[in-house]
């Protein structure tokens, strides 16, 4: 049980009127909170893609036709993240159909990952 519902319970089921109104209270209180951590959230997730956008604008840039893995990209766009944080920056991309991945045969390493602008229409 949580704490919202051990306090609506109280509002329903008891007859004492100051426990009531300390259940309203609170619940008040909690939906505060609640609000006030939401609009952080939002806040703190939108400076994270202010700081991302000018990052994957200069990834998609030096994307081509042909097949680059995560560390190529990097390295021609000339920024400062590890090559973990491509497929994150680049998901929205493909999502949005301007992307897509394949695969990309690196020597001594293997296949790999790798992204492909996809031709506008």
């Amino acid at each position: 049980m949580t704490q919202r519902e051990f306090l609506e319970k109280v509002i329903a089921e008891v007859e004492n009127e100051e426990m009531i109104d300390f259940a309203k209270e609170t619940l008040d209180k909690l939906d505060a909170r609640n609000e006030a951590r939401k609009v952080a959230t939002a806040a703190k997730a939108a400076e994270k893609e202010a700081e991302r956008a000018p990052i994957r604008e200069a990834i998609y840039a030096v994307m081509t036709d042909e097949p680059k893995t995560a560390t190529t990209l990097i390295q021609e766009a000339g920024v400062e993240i590890k090559p973990q944080a491509i497929p994150h920056l680049v998901k929205g991309l493909i999502l949005e159909g301007k992307v897509e991945k394949a695969e990309v045969k690196v020597t001594g390493k293997g296949k790999q990952v790798g992204y492909v602008r996809v031709p506008e229409a």
